[in-house]
């Protein structure tokens, strides 16, 4: 069991983790915005270091290299339609109408990180004129949106389980509980996390759990839950190094939030 002290957040750090959460949450929103038929992903990535330089923040992704990888090689983890966790933008990478895609990131600055990530479906904006849907399944584009709003309300649930002396595995378990619901599953082979002054701490939290198992949570600690849910079966496979894919072809989108423990409940570090 790790000595649990010593991920509790003073009064500074916590203070310092607010503004780079409100800094994350105002990049995130600029990157959504951006979003739109035919753009290719490195434009994404190009602001994205744009306004870390311009705000003195540190792309936490951009040169990761734990356990003896080769350095993530970009300050974005962009996945679309069946891709999975860290995949990343490239100049042959263009999002196009009716694909979901998912952004997540980190940054730091003044010594502490946060982390969020959403998903969307790409869509037309109103009077967008240079985009033909017609061989589009509006089946699929509706399926796509339901996948982001399951993904969205198990990370939302699981975190209103969130306060002082509840079990993790509470947490995970209301996850699952909820992407069950919609139809949909959780992969197993990664997870939420803490965060602090690194951009992965103890503990991790899974997207399932058995309530009343794991860790209890403690007034300062700042984790990050993650619901990383799959059309269908939880299997994933390497197309890189760092790259992963649902085995089974079908979609996967993740929704994170970096949030605050305090004394009654919640705080979400990166509300956007």
């Amino acid at each position: 069991m790790a000595n649990k002290s010593q991920y509790i957040k003073t009064t500074e750090q916590i203070k310092i983790m607010r503004e780079n959460g409100k800094l994350l949450a105002k990049m995130l929103n600029t990157l959504k915005s951006m979003i739109i038929p035919g753009i290719n992903t490195m434009e994404l990535e190009k602001e994205f270091i744009k306004m870390c330089q311009k705000n003195n923040a540190t792309p936490a992704c951009k040169g990761y290299a734990p356990y003896g990888m080769p350095l993530f090689p970009t300050g974005l983890c962009i996945s679309k339609n069946n891709e999975c966790v860290h995949c990343y933008p490239k100049l042959s990478k263009t999002l196009n109408y009716g694909d979901v895609v998912t952004v997540d990131t980190s940054i730091e600055k003044d010594g502490l990180f946060v982390d969020s990530a959403f998903s969307m479906v790409v869509l037309a904006p109103k009077n967008f004129k240079n985009i033909s849907t017609k061989n589009i399944d509006p089946k699929i584009v509706e399926k796509r949106q339901n996948l982001v709003k399951a993904a969205e309300e198990a990370m939302f649930s699981a975190i209103k389980e969130v306060k002082p002396g509840v079990y993790l595995g509470d947490v995970s378990n209301k996850m699952h509980e909820t992407t069950k619901s919609y139809g949909f599953n959780v992969i197993r082979d990664y997870a939420g996390h803490g965060i602090g002054t690194k951009m992965h701490e103890w503990p991790e939290i899974p997207c399932y759990g058995k309530k009343g198992t794991g860790p209890t949570l403690d007034e300062g600690m700042t984790i990050c839950i993650e619901a990383l849910v799959c059309e269908g079966n939880p299997a994933i496979i390497n197309t890189s190094d760092w790259e992963t894919a649902m085995r089974d072809g079908k979609d996967w989108v993740q929704s994170e939030h970096t949030v605050l423990v305090t004394k009654d409940g919640y705080e979400l570090i990166t509300a956007r």
